[in-house]
């Protein structure tokens, strides 16, 4: 018999997200393509500078991990001898301020400078490795910086047992406002690996650094063992500000309340507080992978403002019965997406918590500006999973103004949308004119309801009507028969809902609804 030899599996090796060399082809949308790149823990919060070598500011260090993040993506294996990249891409990647000669300057320093790496594994631990060498080299008038990275730094890359993707756009696209400021992103960005975004959760992470801890991990200087606190704060200061520009997390830091100090002469720093706040993962990294327009979900706006259609099934998709979504179809996310931003737009707040929203007002038109119309979007609705607010507001009236504000914005007549929300608005008047409750409402009273919607193919029956009503929770205490009609599909469900959850599963099939009836 011939002995079976079992080779040891490869380690695994963590992918790249969005890409460096697409972004080549679109310097501007560095935001759009988001280009990730995966790092152990001992070369985010364990790396320190050699002594006796240069400073390394904010420059020097986007370059060596972009030129690090396109070598892991052309060679995941890191095994090649030699990497190269395009000066001018490399420029254009580090931000619209930076010039040749300030690249060129800061390729010339990362060659001298030498680093060692921690770890808590005696394997891969490394003292004075050099971060980089690199030679330039011109091909048809293009220059071109070729390099390669030392065995540990490799090595390092090629085996990842715990890693977090380091956002690369936070590091370039413009750079942080100071030198330690990577180095306490890094910190930070390992720290919020101690568990992941779970819809309906409360996603906080709260980080407590003394004023020593970050001075180490960042190396912040001292003279004869000392600091100076005040310069320490304002470099914190800075630093989560630069930090808004991160996915994965959103930094709560506020230096009147979050700087805990002890008491009596002096006031030293005991501690800095700061409240990692997990985001929902990008919409193209969630099940079924790149955003894709689909037909009948999502609906026409201003181009400033247009959200892809495809966001709103991933959103359905992903928040399940944890979430304060579960049972939500895609039209009912971008219904209360138009009531957020009418709100913002108009400057007329709907809630109470308005304010205090980073996702809703001005708060709300700037992350548009900033991340785009789509992620903005979905990171509104993160806001609203995490901490429901204007989710408790959903009517019918709402989602028609709403609707009816996008249609101006695109200067559609609308004739039959506009007819919809006059009849409404007047609705609330009379209603608000007999304060009375009608208690011989047929929902009170009803052994059956019959509700119609437009022909539908089997399908999408299931994925709107089926799996949501089926998979929801209903908390009213009065039961009875709902029969859904859409063409040739048709079912019947036994539910209890509350006046509220029975306004809000008829009023989610407005668009397509075609009569409802009870027996």
């Amino acid at each position: 018999m011939h002995e079976v030899i079992r080779r040891p599996p490869l380690p695994f090796t963590p992918s790249t997200r969005g890409s460096l060399t697409d972004l080549t082809k679109k310097p501007s949308q560095f935001a759009v393509i988001a280009p990730e790149s995966p790092r152990p823990p001992e070369m985010l919060s364990r790396v320190s500078v050699c002594e006796g070598v240069p400073d390394l500011t904010a420059l020097d260090q986007a370059t060596h991990e972009i030129m690090l993040s396109m070598a892991f993506e052309t060679d995941p294996s890191m095994t090649q001898e030699v990497y190269s990249i395009s000066l001018k891409a490399l420029v254009r990647y580090l931000g619209r301020d930076i010039r040749k000669e300030d690249v060129s300057r800061s390729i010339k320093k990362l060659r001298q400078i030498t680093v060692n790496f921690t770890s808590e594994d005696e394997r891969r631990r490394y003292e004075d490795v050099r971060l980089i060498d690199m030679w330039r080299e011109i091909e048809d008038d293009e220059l071109t910086v070729a390099y390669s990275f030392p065995f540990p730094i490799r090595q390092l890359m090629r085996r990842m047992p715990r890693y977090a993707h380091l956002e690369l756009a936070v590091l370039g696209d413009g750079l942080m406002s100071t030198k330690w400021g990577p180095a306490l992103y890094k910190h930070l960005l390992l720290a919020s690996k101690a568990r992941e975004w779970q819809p309906g959760w409360d996603n906080d992470i709260l980080v407590q650094m003394t004023a020593d801890e970050i001075v180490d991990a960042v190396g912040y200087p001292r003279v004869d063992g000392k600091f100076n606190s005040t310069k320490l704060v304002d470099f914190v200061v800075k630093t989560v500000d630069d930090l808004s520009k991160v996915w994965r997390f959103q930094t709560i830091f506020d230096a009147k309340q979050d700087i805990i100090r002890e008491t009596g002469r002096g006031r030293r720093i005991r501690y800095f507080n700061f409240r990692l706040r997990l985001n929902p993962p990008r919409p193209e990294y969630t099940r079924g992978g790149m955003i894709s327009e689909k037909p009948g979900i999502g609906a026409k706006d201003a181009p400033e403002y247009q959200v892809a259609s495809g966001v709103w099934e991933k959103a359905s998709q992903l928040y399940d019965k944890r979430s304060s979504f579960h049972g939500w179809y895609p039209n009912l996310f971008r219904d209360l997406w138009l009531a957020a931003l009418h709100e913002a737009l108009s400057g007329e707040p709907l809630t109470e918590r308005y304010e205090a929203r980073h996702y809703r007002g001005t708060r709300l038109l700037d992350a548009i500006q900033r991340k785009g119309p789509s992620d903005a979007a979905w990171l509104f609705l993160g806001e609203e999973d995490r901490s429901p607010d204007l989710i408790t507001l959903k009517s019918r009236e709402l989602r028609l103004s709403a609707n009816v504000a996008r249609a101006d914005r695109i200067k559609s007549k609308s004739k039959r949308l506009r007819k919809f929300n006059n009849k409404a608005i007047a609705a609330v008047n009379e209603k608000a004119a007999k304060p009375v409750i009608d208690v011989d409402s047929p929902f009170l009273t009803c052994r059956k309801a019959v509700l119609t919607l437009g022909d539908v193919n089997t399908s999408r029956f299931e994925a709107e009507v089926e799996t949501p009503v089926y998979g929801r929770k209903w908390t009213g205490e009065r039961q009875f028969l709902l029969t859904v009609t859409a063409g040739n599909n048709s079912a019947t469900f036994r539910i209890n809902p509350t006046a509220d959850e029975w306004e809000q599963l008829v009023l989610g099939y407005d668009t397509i609804s075609e009569g409802l009836s009870y027996e």
